[in-house]
């Protein structure tokens, strides 16, 4: 198996995700973040038969419009069923406080429904 792809949102995209598509935030926002990191990552680790494990650490706070469209865009826009994604992506932090985000996180996914 290959190693883990790692994603550290605050060092690799940005401190403070912010909002849906650019209209919201041109540099920081869930829609980039899917199209130029996540979504790239987790067709690598699909073909390598590893995870994509990403990081909250360091994020300020997270607005629910990114993590839909960040994580639940994945559903929608990209094709993944939520099964597959619990299998290629783990969510990693140590702080507890970002517990709640990663329940967000996992609600916007579950009931995604891909656009047709």
């Amino acid at each position: 198996m290959t190693e883990a792809i790692r994603i550290s949102i605050a060092e690799d995209f940005s401190a403070y995700p912010i909002g849906r598509d650019e209209t919201d935030s041109v540099e920081s926002n869930g829609k980039k973040f899917r199209v130029e990191f996540l979504a790239p990552a987790l067709e690598q680790a699909k073909a390598d038969g590893t995870q994509v494990i990403v990081s909250f650490e360091g994020v300020e706070s997270f607005g629910s419009s990114f993590l839909e469209e960040a994580f639940g865009g994945l559903v929608r826009k990209e094709g993944w069923k939520s099964s597959d994604l619990k299998k290629f992506m783990k969510i990693d932090y140590d702080w507890p406080g970002y517990a709640r985000f990663e329940r967000r996180l996992w609600k916007h996914v579950e009931s995604a429904k891909p656009d047709n």
